[in-house]
This record gives structure tokens, C-alpha cells and sequence, in this order.
């Protein structure tokens, strides 16, 4: 058979239709449709030819049929008609190229055996563009080192994609990455571990990993299904790196070290490391300075913290934010930044012994709305409502019981203040149930400070576990309701009352996310005492 007429990828013309090129697939990986797991929407790929140049290919669910059994990672194929599509402009890309191939009904491919180009493709990014902030995160990027410390696996969704093991990566320089393997990766990498000595000198690639960049720190990140994991592989790169050390069996020196993760898991977090309080346990509630409070702050897109509004801005927020605001922060190393909103929802909540008033910031809030205060901020916009009055979403979350991780600061204690921040919330209802189980055992426990009587302990705690809350001050009488009734996440979604609280400037302090844990709920050299409340949030009647 006569060698076609080979046009390198860089030649490629979107204007002619009869292009072929001799390419390696170094990358290829299934799509499937949103609506139907099992149901396979497209084959992706990653195209490179003997040029060292790389493309991104595809092929749709109408010709799946012709090519599956053809296209294998690794090989290499003449391809001749293939057409172009546009890649999304802004989006992430895993190429250079401001196209991608889409195999169509009349495009060939012809095995190639005589493909004299690269075997991976790999192009390293240095690790001095991506500490100093100037690689842009944009783009796919491909990273080798030395294993030099290897987290604990975070195991916190029930989605095994969202299973999370940080390693610490570094390069000749002795400079180093902080890398994220999620999912699949994650459990290669852990595999790899359990089945090889702790001596051993571990050397990574992650190639088409993707950069994320928050508060300044980077972090290298797997990319779905799209990235490629080798360990120690017996390819070049790899070999090179390794020559430099010495894989002794013999040897007890470990090459890496084991990070104990601050994470702690949910469950873990309620039941063992903090003692269940009630409300007034906490403090006694404050009465009469409630005032109105917007559900949503503007946050610097690089610190997070509220921001100062310049004389003139505009209220609308769009994808790209407001630019020249200014930060509270006085750490903030941005001068002028772009804004965002996030949210900072005032709630009241209440047990069988007080009310509180409590702050919700955008981690929890997002993590019980299932969007970001962004989304529902352009959301609440594009349906023409003011961001001034509380969303639909937010007001269903009236009536549910949850219990509350709160954050008990310096200035509280000092200025004998129980407005709080809320460091951890749930929603699941077995730790739900077990942590209602434990406060009706404590409270059987210490019957004689509710004033009752030996016999009949068991059932008025279990009977006051049941009250239900109406109205919307202080002065709240309980009633018995049904549980469902008082747990359904949709009571009280048509009331446009707006919660209320005085924050002071609490919502400064949204780092939460990052306390430390203790057995005790003791005052933390930052400054903090962390609690366990169980209470239920306010439900307007």
C-alpha cells in the first residue's frame, strides 16, 4: 500500500476537508451521557504526531460504532478526512490548539507501523512557573518528582471519584508540589503503596493534571478520566530520575513521609472529637439586637474576605466579577481585586433549652443548597428578584433539625457575645438519628434538671426531641408535630421573611474550614472553642 500524503498537525487546514495525518494515540479515554451513565456519548482522545505536536480528537455516539474496536491507546493510525470543531473558548484545554478533530462518516483510518515520533508526549512545566503564579491555569500540564510525603485517604463522599489522597512531589531543585489524586488515581497510588517497600525511591508523572490556584497556594490536580498516572514505569523520564537515588531492600530509611491528615471525617467530628452541647449549655440567648442582614457578602476573589464597595460600582456581579474593590484584609496581595459573592446567611436556631443565633458561610451553605452563593446570586438576578430579599432555596432550609459544629471565638468569650460561626453542618440522617440518640441518653442521664421524675424520664426526652418551633422571635412557644413535617426540607418555602442577626464582623473570619480539632472544647491558641449544638433551624410560621 502507498504511504498517503502525511500533513502535520500544524499544517492542518480548517478550510480543506481531504487533510491525512499519521498520529500515535497517547491518550484516550469514554465519555458517557449525563442522562444515561451506561450509555456511551463519545470516545476521547489525545493525538500526537511525529512532530511532537498534540491535538484533541473525538469521535460522536453516530459513528461510535465504526472506530471503538479500532482506536486503542497506544497506536498508531494514518487518518485521513477527519473534520474540525472549535474548542470552547475560556474553557479548560488539554492541548494548544484552537481546534479538535471530530471523526465523521467519511474518515479513514489505516493502521501505522513504522511511527517514528514520541511514545508519551509528556511536556514538563517547571515547578518555579507554577509556584511564582505564572503558568496559566488554563491549560493542562504535565509533572514529574520524587514522592516525598504522601497524605491519609480522604474518604468523606460516598462517591469514590471524590476520594482524595494529597501527595507532596519534588524536583531536582529540592523546590515542591502539592498534588491532589482523586478517585481512581487516588487508590492506584494507595495500591502501589501496600504493595512495595517504604524504602523505595517513588517517582510520579501525572500527565494532562490540571492547576488550581487558591489563596496563592497552587495545587496540581488529576483531571477525570483525562489524566495519566506512572509509577516508577520503566520509561525514560522516569529512569532518569531514579538513578539518583538508591533502591536499597535493605535499607529502613523510608524516601517519604506520612502526613496525618487535619481532616477529620463527619462523622467522627460530631460523635467522638467534640462533646454534644445544647443551646444553653452554650450560652443563654441574647435578646433584642436582631436587625435585618443581607444573606451574601462581596468576597475578594483572593483572600475571601469582605471586600470595600468603590464610590460607583455597579450592584450587578457577573462571571468575570467587579474589579477595583478593596479588601479587608490587610494581608490580601492584591492591591485592587475582582469580587464575588459568597455566602454569610444570619439563622436562628433552637432546642429544647434556648435559641441561638448562628452565621453560615459559603462552605456549609453550599454544601445544603448544592449551589454556590455565585449561582444563586445570578440566578436570583436573571429572575429579574432583589438580592436584598432571602431566595426560595434558602428559605427551605426553615424547619429542618441538623446539628451544628460552632466556632466560639476570643471575642465572644471577652465581650460575652453568642452570635456564632458555624464550622461544620449535616444533613445526614443516620448521624442524625445516632446524635438524637446520644442527647436522649445524656439527657435521661440529668433527669432532675428538667424537673421530672425517675419513671417517666424516658418518654419526655423523647417526646421533647419531637418539638417543632413557630414564629420568629424570641419569645417561641414549642409544639409536638409530626417529624416528617418538621424535617421537610420544603416547609416555609414560600415565606419571604428574612432571617436576622447582628454579625458584627464575623463573616471576616470565614476561615473556619481550617480549625484544628481537639478532645476537649478548650480555648485554641487561634483563639477558638468548637462545640457541638444540636439544634433545628428556625421555621417561620
Amino acid at each position: 500500500m502507498a504511504q498517503p500524503n502525511v500533513t502535520l498537525i500544524s499544517d492542518l487546514d480548517i478550510l480543506k476537508d481531504e487533510s491525512t495525518i499519521k498520529v500515535k494515540v497517547i491518550n484516550l479515554w469514554n465519555l458517557f451521557s449525563f442522562y444515561n451513565k451506561d450509555e456511551l456519548f463519545s470516545i476521547e482522545l489525545i493525538l500526537i504526531d511525529e512532530q511532537d505536536t498534540k491535538i484533541q480528537a473525538n469521535v460522536l455516539r453516530k459513528n461510535i460504532y465504526r472506530f471503538k474496536n479500532i482506536l486503542k491507546d497506544g497506536l498508531a493510525f494514518y487518518i485521513q478526512c477527519p473534520s474540525f470543531a472549535s474548542q470552547r473558548m475560556g474553557g479548560f484545554t488539554l492541548t494548544r490548539q484552537h481546534h479538535k478533530l471530530t471523526f465523521v462518516h467519511n474518515t479513514v483510518l489505516t493502521e501505522c507501523h513504522d511511527f517514528s515520533g514520541p511514545a508519551f508526549g509528556f511536556e514538563f512545566v517547571d515547578y518555579q512557573s507554577i509556584i511564582s503564579l505564572t503558568h496559566p491555569e488554563n491549560t493542562a500540564i504535565d509533572v514529574i518528582g520524587l514522592v516525598v510525603a504522601i497524605g491519609e485517604m480522604g474518604r468523606d463522599n460516598d462517591d469514590i471519584k471524590k476520594h482524595r489522597l494529597n501527595i507532596q512531589i519534588q524536583d531536582a531543585n529540592g523546590l515542591q508540589l502539592s498534588v491532589n489524586l482523586w478517585g481512581d488515581f487516588a487508590y492506584k497510588m494507595q495500591e502501589f503503596l501496600d504493595n512495595n517497600p517504604r524504602n523505595l525511591r517513588i517517582i510520579v508523572i501525572i500527565q494532562f493534571a490540571k492547576l488550581s490556584i487558591w489563596r496563592d497556594r497552587p495545587t496540581v490536580n488529576t483531571y477525570f478520566a483525562v489524566s495519566k498516572l506512572f509509577i516508577n514505569t520503566d520509561i525514560d523520564d522516569i529512569n532518569f530520575l531514579r538513578k539518583d537515588g538508591d533502591d536499597r531492600p535493605d535499607s529502613s530509611t523510608n524516601t517519604f513521609t506520612l502526613m496525618k491528615s487535619n481532616k477529620v471525617s463527619e462523622h467522627d467530628d460530631f460523635m467522638v472529637k467534640f462533646q454534644l452541647k445544647t443551646i444553653a449549655d452554650v450560652s443563654e440567648p441574647v435578646e433584642g439586637i436582631l436587625q435585618n442582614e443581607p444573606w451574601h457578602y462581596l468576597a475578594c476573589t483572593n483572600c475571601t474576605y469582605k471586600t470595600i464597595r468603590p464610590p460607583g460600582a455597579e450592584d450587578q456581579v457577573d462571571d468575570e466579577g467587579l474589579t477595583s474593590y478593596e479588601s479587608h484584609n490587610k494581608d490580601c496581595t492584591k492591591n485592587k481585586t475582582t469580587v464575588i459573592p459568597r455566602y454569610r446567611i444570619p439563622i436562628r436556631v433552637q432546642d429544647n433549652t434556648g435559641t441561638l443565633t448562628l452565621t453560615m458561610f459559603e462552605r456549609d451553605g453550599k454544601y445544603l443548597l448544592k449551589k454556590s452563593a455565585h449561582d444563586l446570586f445570578k440566578k436570583t438576578v436573571k429572575l429579574g428578584f432583589s438580592t436584598q430579599l432571602y431566595p426560595g432555596e434558602i428559605n427551605a432550609l426553615k424547619g429542618l433539625k441538623l446539628p451544628f459544629k460552632i466556632s466560639i471565638s476570643r471575642f465572644n468569650v471577652s465581650n460575652n457575645n453568642n452570635q456564632y460561626s458555624i464550622c461544620r453542618v449535616s444533613d445526614d440522617e443516620k448521624l442524625i438519628e445516632e446524635l438524637e440518640n446520644k442527647f436522649t441518653v445524656s439527657q435521661v442521664g440529668n433527669s432532675q434538671s428538667f424537673d421530672i421524675g425517675e419513671a417517666d424520664s424516658e418518654s419526655q426526652d423523647n417526646r421533647i426531641l419531637k418539638d417543632a418551633i413557630s414564629g420568629t422571635d424570641d419569645n417561641i412557644t414549642p409544639y409536638t408535630v409530626d417529624k416528617n413535617s418538621a424535617t421537610s426540607p420544603m416547609k416555609g418555602f414560600n415565606t419571604p421573611t428574612v432571617l436576622r442577626r447582628n454579625l458584627e464582623e464575623v463573616f471576616d473570619l470565614e476561615l473556619n474550614e481550617h480549625l484544628s480539632s481537639s478532645k476537649t472544647p478548650k480555648i485554641s491558641p487561634e483563639g477558638h472553642i468548637n462545640q457541638i449544638v444540636k439544634a433545628k433551624l428556625e421555621k417561620s410560621g
